[in-house]
């Protein structure tokens, strides 16, 4: 059946990469802007050097390893349909790992019964979505259902295989979640009295995280990414280190229960608990009961949604576990079964379905960014979104990121008003700043002259439809109209450009 699922996962991502095709004119887009951060990161690298812009480190990328996968093709045309092509790797090894986990547990049941099941996981595991990513999570889903296949081995009483051990190691080096899938293998090797095998585990898993953060602390930077930093809130609490992890915390579930995603993981937890009170063998007890706190520890400090690529790898982990613990234990029919994985696989689908839709916002605002600063500007520039901007950027052309992935100052400044704002740029020599004024406390600041805004069509999935040109203090205002007017020509029908002064005041 592993081969099934393999075939299946490929005919929906060939269906998606023809529709994101049509859409854009025969432009292939990610779903998203950060993929070519990593890119613009791997570029750098190749050179020696750690950060989006030369002479200034940074440390824009939340995985470790993932940036180094990209890194030997750097200065390959093709390097941008790297990401694409390892997802597609990564992704279709986890559909068949899938199948053949649906395989062991399912019993000599009738095929389509196994497929079934098998399908909806891969719906619930997000695989075709995350293709079109073009991040480190497709990498992360292989781990995860490389941990949860040790997992339902450890439930079926057998030793966890050494291969997902290694699973487990290499995961918090793609991603920091995945520390909570070693949490739960550390608790099924203690339920099969392995205390030993659980603390080298734990040990092996940190290593390369805190050389890592040993290497960030060497060049001046925090010990854990910006990106995570950023992303996390951190910088935005204040007082002591416990009362900043509380707010972090508070912040988390605070943003995750508006997201129907974290109702979904959160009925997952509760089938886990009924399943743990109900179980009284030591080692499945412990599989489960270690499976429970993975999902607990994302429900708590993780984040939810983006196209849905942060809690799903706890998403998959948690439900094959589940499902073969029901099966094993319940003798569950595998109908029902299928039936019941649907619900946490609903936010699933609409991912699936707005992956073109993402994509088609990718090149009809982030990737025209970058035409216009690559062949019209050419100068400094302050944006929002780095990804594009930087990536395959003209020598020498710095790209000031205000809201601080690349840019270590701009990370920590909490109140970022008008002041800040020119203070940054004049000091940068950012003569032009492409963002949305919305994301600022008191929009853009009033000596700033708004030269067009840029909108796209159809729905925005990930991004805001319009953003805005400004002069800044150091811009050439007669010049960068004159561009900006020479680039609205090129833009694709879709895109709209409104000119001058009045152009804030067009309805989003």
């Amino acid at each position: 059946m592993a081969p099934a699922c393999v075939a299946l996962y490929l005919a929906v991502v060939a269906g998606l990469l023809i529709a994101i095709l049509q859409r854009d004119h025969g432009v292939f887009t990610y779903t998203l802007d950060d993929p070519y951060i990593h890119l613009a990161l791997a570029e750098n690298l190749v050179h020696g050097h750690y950060g989006i812009n030369p002479g200034e480190v940074s440390s824009p990328s939340s995985s470790i390893v993932w940036p180094l996968l990209l890194t030997p093709f750097a200065a390959r045309r093709w390097n941008e349909y790297l990401p694409l092509g390892l997802n597609v790797l990564f992704c279709g090894m986890a559909a068949w790992l899938i199948g053949r986990i649906v395989d062991g547990w399912a019993g000599p049941q009738a095929w389509r019964g196994r497929f079934a099941v098998a399908a909806v996981l891969m719906l619930v595991a997000n695989l075709a979505g995350l293709t079109f990513v073009g991040m480190e999570h497709g990498l992360q889903m292989l781990l995860a259902v490389a941990c949860a296949a040790g997992m339902v081995e450890a439930f079926a009483g057998r030793r966890i295989p050494a291969w997902c051990l290694c699973a487990a190691v290499l995961g918090p080096m793609v991603r920091y979640e995945n520390f909570a899938l070693v949490a739960a293998l550390a608790v099924a090797l203690y339920g099969q009295r392995r205390v030993r095998a659980a603390a080298g585990l734990v040990g092996a898993s940190l290593v390369v995280p805190v050389a890592f953060s040993v290497f960030l602390v060497s060049l001046g930077l925090p010990a854990l990414p910006i990106s995570v930093l950023v992303k996390s809130s951190v910088y935005m609490q204040e007082g002591s280190p416990l009362m900043t992890a509380l707010g972090t915390v508070l912040l988390a579930l605070h943003v995750g229960m508006r997201e129907v995603a974290w109702w979904d993981l959160l009925l997952v937890a509760g089938l886990l608990l009924s399943l743990v009170l109900s179980e009284r063998r030591r080692v499945q007890r412990c599989v489960l009961g270690g499976t429970l706190l993975a999902v607990l520890l994302q429900l708590a400090i993780g984040r939810f949604n983006w196209l849905h690529r942060y809690e799903v790898y706890a998403m998959i982990f948690a439900a094959l576990v589940a499902a073969a613990a029901l099966r094993q234990s319940t003798r569950l029919r595998l109908g029902f079964l299928a039936a019941g994985l649907l619900a946490p696989g609903a936010p699933y689908v609409r991912a699936l379905w707005d992956t073109p839709a993402a994509a088609s916002n990718i090149y009809q605002q982030q990737y025209q960014m970058h035409r216009f600063v690559a062949d019209y500007y050419r100068g400094t520039v302050a944006v929002n979104d780095i990804g594009w901007v930087s990536y395959r950027r003209p020598r020498g052309l710095y790209v000031l990121d205000l809201w601080g992935l690349a840019s270590p100052e701009a990370s920590r400044q909490t109140v970022k008003d008008g002041d800040w704002m020119d203070a940054i740029t004049r000091a940068h020599g950012a003569g032009l700043a492409i963002i949305y004024p919305d994301w600022y406390e008191e929009g853009a600041p009033d000596d700033w002259d708004p030269l067009a805004t840029m909108c796209f069509g159809g729905r925005a999935i990930i991004s805001r439809r319009c953003v805005v040109f400004y002069s800044t203090e150091a811009g050439d205002k007669a010049l960068l109209t004159a561009e900006i007017a020479a680039f609205a020509r090129t833009l694709p029908a879709e895109v709209k450009m409104t000119l001058g002064r009045d152009s804030t005041d067009v309805d989003e």
